[in-house]
């Protein structure tokens, strides 16, 4: 573990990103776009991760005040305001968004996985005090390394998100990510039993549980009504009328990229034909 090492905490937001465009740019076929759009819709959700991640940190830290607690970012938030964000851009885009936030899902489940391995490095979010854990020295005490623990479930819950995504013939459109939310939420309620609190009030602050047990617990709640909205034939009928409504006019990005790389394209063409 590094002493108090946010370098290591921040490389590995940035690795975890790197591995999710590889990932994105493997499967974007699957859902209907392009490889531009891909990258453009990529970047945008980490800008989105990382605002989400910043929201739910300042929420933290005006929650538990009383007890000094600051909280800058909390990856949680990625979780729970990147779909928001992703959903409203692929709209505005005129994209499919559930088949948008069907691609993302992986790659932000892996964000997290790299992040809370990030955070045993830099000693941050710890366990509970025990005499078998690992030497913590931003607290000075042998603490349950559950960050690690975390990380180390979390590549069974991308590994789920996969399987449920690709092997799973009945999957609905648009479903991939509140499954996999929902998942993630139980494994983190439970992790949150051996997290270490400086206050012992601090697990009992939302309803008798901790406030990302809390978290956990709406999670799974707005991801069962999500799955229930997705097979409504009102939202269809939404969705027709809307991409009907837009006929394209917010395609704008992918749309500019065509008739460059056509115009390109003419271009390498004509160069050849020069040459011949």
């Amino acid at each position: 573990m590094f002493e108090g090492s946010d370098y290591a905490y921040y490389g590995m937001y940035l690795v975890g990103f790197a591995i999710m465009m590889v990932v994105n740019l493997k499967t974007y076929k699957k859902y209907d776009l392009s490889k531009f759009s891909t990258v453009a819709i990529t970047l945008i959700t980490y800008v989105a991760g990382v605002t989400g991640a910043m929201i739910m940190g300042n929420l933290y830290t005006a929650i538990h005040a009383k007890y000094d607690e600051n909280t800058t970012v909390a990856i949680f938030g990625a979780v729970v305001f990147t779909p928001i964000f992703m959903t409203l851009v692929a709209l505005a885009l005129n994209k499919p968004w559930r088949k948008v936030i069907d691609m993302l899902a992986p790659g932000i489940f892996i964000i997290l996985t790299c992040a809370k391995f990030g955070c045993f490095m830099a000693g941050c979010c710890p366990g509970r005090e025990c005499s078998f854990g690992v030497y913590n020295p931003r607290f000075e005490l042998t603490m349950f390394p559950s960050q690690l623990f975390e990380s180390i479930t979390m590549c069974f819950v991308v590994a789920f998100c996969f399987i449920y995504a690709f092997k799973n013939k009945k999957c609905i459109s648009g479903s991939v990510y509140p499954v996999t939310a929902a998942v993630y939420s139980v494994t983190r309620f439970c992790w949150e039993f051996m997290r270490y609190y400086s206050h012992e009030e601090m697990r009992h602050i939302m309803f008798g549980m901790t406030f990302w047990q809390f978290c956990c617990v709406m999670v799974i709640i707005i991801s069962f009504i999500w799955i229930l909205l997705l097979k409504s034939k009102r939202l269809t009928t939404f969705e027709e009328k809307y991409y009907s409504f837009v006929g394209g006019k917010y395609d704008v990005i992918a749309n500019k990229f065509d008739k460059f790389k056509h115009r390109n394209d003419k271009n390498i063409v004509h160069h050849n034909k020069k040459r011949k």
